[in-house]
């Protein structure tokens, strides 16, 4: 199957990732568009054809996630591929948006590069996502943060053996089980897959497991208040008061983190 994979806006903006792979031509995104907006109603098939190239698509956030293929190729894997790039898209950028598109064009890219092409090779990834949820009072102090994270694993071989994945040695769950001398790493709470063997887990802090092919979330943990070091942000909020009365709130925020570094914030 030779696919390529792109994103458009579901409006008249030009939002466009270009394919990534060139074998169906510079113009595909363009065709798919004007095959979408030339169908009455709302809701095209999700399988589209044009002489001999395949269009298939989902909308998730305002977007058209496409695919096409010259194959005779199954349109539920291909539908369910982009359900995944969607999702792992989200899970990196923090949202799925046309501003969040446009803010992490570079990245997205790369993140179609590694999809594509690593489907094709023998590799495991091990990815760790965290989402931190904050609450910033009214003088600027912090009052509430949650953390919650998931250690993910994504197979791409046709048979594994078992691999074992070595945490911190000093990771603590809960305030009451803390290990080591140093700054320990502490959770509240974790939870494991099915799969997981925890045998060693108690005393190394090893998980063992025999992956299948595709992505499974190995670990989820939370931590709630308590941070053991500080947010990598303030929030310094002022509140006025205009000549009819009316209250005019601003909200500055520093961000400590690197120049290199980005980030971005959701629910503000």
């Amino acid at each position: 199957m030779r696919l390529s994979a792109s994103v458009r806006h579901e409006s008249e903006s030009t939002l466009t990732l270009a394919p990534v792979r060139g074998e169906t031509g510079d113009d595909v995104v363009n065709v798919f568009y004007q095959k979408v907006t030339a169908l009455p109603g709302d809701q095209p098939p999700v399988v589209m054809t044009l002489r001999d190239l395949h269009f298939l698509h989902i909308r998730q956030g305002g977007l058209y996630w496409v695919a096409t293929t010259t194959a005779d190729s199954s349109p539920f894997t291909i539908v369910e591929f982009l359900n995944r790039l969607a999702a792992l898209v989200k899970d990196y950028c923090g949202g799925l948006s046309e501003k969040s598109v446009q803010m992490n064009f570079a990245l997205i890219y790369e993140l179609l590069d590694e999809v594509l092409v690593s489907g094709g090779r023998s590799e495991i990834f091990v990815d760790v996502v965290e989402r931190m949820s904050v609450v910033v009072g009214s003088n600027g102090v912090l009052m509430k943060a949650d953390v919650e994270g998931e250690i993910r694993v994504k197979c791409f071989m046709p048979s594994c053996s078992e691999i074992r994945i070595g945490l911190n040695e000093e990771l603590s769950i809960g305030k009451s089980q803390l290990r080591g001398y140093g700054a320990a790493v502490r959770v509240d709470r974790c939870s494991f897959h099915q799969g997981v063997r925890l045998d060693e887990f108690d005393s190394h802090r090893i998980l063992r497991l025999c992956p299948s092919q595709g992505e499974q979330t190995v670990m989820q943990y939370q931590l709630t208040d308590d941070l053991p070091t500080a947010p990598p942000f303030r929030l310094f909020p002022t509140i006025e008061r205009d000549g009819t009365g009316r209250l005019i709130l601003f909200l500055k925020l520093r961000c400590d983190l690197p120049p290199k570094r980005s980030v971005l914030l959701l629910n503000m």
